[in-house]
């Protein structure tokens, strides 16, 4: 068994059983079984919305290399990738996308690519934004611009030509996939209207985030304190360091101690990480797996 799967999986095991260590279960339930039934229901109207900026995004990094397919099939792939990035660290199956479409893979995937650099550069810019107004600590503060950092010094090495051809070589990718690969990574860098349009779109994507955050909170618990919601956003963001399993254990531990930082209920905030996990990945992301079956793999154009 792979060393990092088994690495994994003890981690897991362990920061959940320390999560619920600091939880009373009984009231956990609570707070589970008196939320209210119609706000929960409301939130889940949303979800919807969230796909379809999502599919708007992707559909416009497409289009924007000369690919086009019709909105209903990439919402069905989309929902097949979340299912893929799920089970994955940090994501990264949801490049499996550019194995459902019938389009060249060296064009596809850079259009994922550059969809979750800038999906992830908007969301450490608003963490940045709610940590300076949630919790006025100067070490979290640091470390969301040292992830931000990160970033972009990923982003510049993700744009080197001669590094980019490199990493293409280990993988004994033909001269004419790494042009055509590099080549759709440059289009989108030089085409401002559409990073623009992204960065935009991503940033509806999340406002719609809040949106769900802040109803599925009244639902819970009506006496909390509304900003609460916005570290959804910073539990979104550390939820995606690959050291679990699909986040298990990292996603709630942050939500329990951010909710607590803000003088609030531990059991609360469980429940809340968890019900926006459900809602906003795990069923999309089970309905994607029931797609696969009904989605076989492309079998053309593998360049």
């Amino acid at each position: 068994m792979n060393k990092k799967f088994i690495f994994k999986v003890t981690v897991t095991i362990l920061l959940f059983s320390f999560v619920l260590l600091k939880l009373n279960i009984y009231k956990v339930y609570d707070v589970m079984i008196n939320s209210n039934i119609s706000l929960l229901l409301v939130s889940t109207f949303f979800v919807p919305i969230l796909y379809s900026i999502r599919v708007l995004k992707w559909n416009a990094l497409l289009c924007s290399v000369g690919i086009q397919h019709n909105f209903f099939k990439l919402f069905r792939v989309l929902l097949i990738g979340t299912f893929y990035g799920m089970i994955t660290p940090g994501k990264a199956g949801e490049i499996m996308r550019a194995y459902y479409l019938d389009s060249e893979k060296s064009i596809t995937i850079p259009t994922i690519i550059w969809d979750r650099v800038i999906d992830l550069f908007v969301l450490i810019i608003l963490c940045i934004l709610s940590i300076l107004f949630l919790f006025h600590d100067n070490n979290l503060f640091l470390a969301a611009v040292f992830s931000f950092l990160i970033l972009i010094v990923t982003s510049a090495v993700f744009l080197n030509k001669k590094i980019i051809y490199f990493l293409l070589s280990l993988i004994n990718l033909n001269i004419s996939t790494s042009k055509k690969f590099i080549d759709t990574i440059h289009i989108i860098k030089s085409d401002i209207r559409i990073l623009s349009k992204i960065v935009i779109l991503s940033l509806c994507y999340y406002i719609v985030n809040i949106i769900i955050a802040v109803i599925l909170l009244r639902a819970l618990n009506n006496e909390v304190n509304t900003y609460v919601a916005f570290t959804w956003l910073i539990i979104v963001l550390i939820g995606n360091i690959p050291i679990t399993i699909s986040g298990l254990g990292l996603r709630e531990y942050i939500a329990i101690m951010s909710f607590k930082a803000l003088g609030e209920n531990a059991e609360i905030g469980f429940s809340f990480s968890t019900l926006l996990f459900l809602m906003i990945t795990l069923f999309p992301g089970l309905i994607g797996y029931l797609f696969i079956f009904k989605s076989p793999h492309e079998k053309k154009h593998t360049g």
